[in-house]
């Protein structure tokens, strides 16, 4: 045969040679995929049947002691994702960004890798989730599982800013600098349609923002703090910090806050959108301010220290259900978890 020939031949076994590894590299590829979905290389059945327009995974809880499925947890709805304790995946307040390694890896290089990610200061809750397949939910990544997926997300508003440029340019280097660590890709997002749903949110919250103050004034100009102590408790109010009580809800949620303002006056403040119409809030703090000011020997009065009676406490009731209406309307129901994250 002549050179020809010879080189013809060697460069047919080389292309088999490639080929052969090519398909090897997919093959290990499909496993890594195996191994992240189901904890095992061999084939198992997906998480579970995908539904139109999204995936069903399991519903979030401590694992079953012996490692069975929670058969009595009830079904989510399609698209939904299991969340970890502490946060809730929610597409309207945060940037959630997927990251999908290509290789499982182990708890503390996964730990060491977000460490810089989790210390950002953006100003806005930054939070991380990896898949723990054993378990088949969404954890907070110890030292001690294996991951092959994880979820970065970062809130877009919130009542004291909103995600700006700069702060987003921030968090997308930071998700990108831990798929680097742990060989993973993600897809980024476009900063424009970022921006818009950052305006969008900051919108929102201005127009809820709403508080209701009521004032417990002294009759002598002057209220005794002793006195405000011991009538606070008296009335079932628990410390909030210097100066400053918490009436709980029925949820274990604040109905409202009481403190002393530096004219030495007793202000009583309704966070509006943060608590359930259901609580009846505004009565339950004006009950509160009339107890207050009969032991204190006091009156309830307004910003400009007039009087207020229990009728303009109900002439108040129409605005504040016309807001809660607007509220519902763009999808915030008052006193929700959603509505806490906003006005926090």
């Amino acid at each position: 045969m002549s050179e020809l020939h010879y080189a013809l031949i060697a460069a047919a076994v080389l292309l088999l040679l490639v080929l052969f590894g090519w398909s090897k590299w997919q093959e290990r590829r499909q496993l890594g995929r195996a191994n992240r979905e189901g904890g095992t290389g061999e084939a198992v059945p997906p998480k579970s049947a995908p539904a139109p327009g999204g995936r069903i995974e399991p519903r979030l809880g401590d694992p079953p002691g012996d490692g069975a499925p929670d058969l009595a947890a009830p079904a989510m709805e399609p698209g939904a994702r299991p969340q970890p304790p502490r946060w809730t995946e929610d597409p309207m307040l945060s940037c959630v960004l997927e990251l999908r390694c290509a290789h499982p890896a182990d708890g503390v290089a996964v730990i060491d890798a977000v460490a810089p990610l989790q210390r950002l200061d953006c100003g806005l809750p930054v939070h991380v989730v990896a898949w723990d397949a054993r378990a088949e939910q969404w954890v907070v990544p110890d030292r001690f599982g294996f991951y092959g997926e994880l979820l970065a997300a970062i809130q877009l508003a919130n009542r004291s800013t909103r995600l700006g440029d700069i702060e987003a340019s921030r968090f997308i280097a930071a998700v990108q600098q831990v798929a680097l660590t742990l060989d993973a890709d993600f897809d980024p997002p476009e900063m424009a349609l970022l921006r818009q749903r950052a305006e969008r949110l900051e919108a929102l919250v201005e127009q809820f923002d709403v508080q209701i103050g009521l004032t417990v004034q002294s009759a002598d100009g002057v209220l005794n703090p002793v006195e405000v102590h011991k009538a606070v408790q008296a009335i079932g109010l628990q410390p909030g910090g210097e100066n400053r009580w918490l009436r709980p809800g029925d949820d274990g949620a604040p109905l409202h806050a009481a403190r002393v303002t530096p004219e030495h006056r007793l202000l009583l403040e309704l966070d509006v959108p943060v608590v359930s119409p259901a609580l009846r809030p505004l009565q339950a703090m004006y009950a509160a301010a009339a107890e207050l000011a009969v032991l204190l020997n006091a009156r309830v009065v307004d910003d400009h220290g007039r009087p207020i009676a229990p009728g303009s406490i109900e002439a108040l009731e129409p605005a504040l259900q016309g807001l809660y209406a607007k509220m519902r309307a763009a999808d915030i129901e008052p006193g929700s978890e959603r509505a806490r994250r906003l006005f926090s």
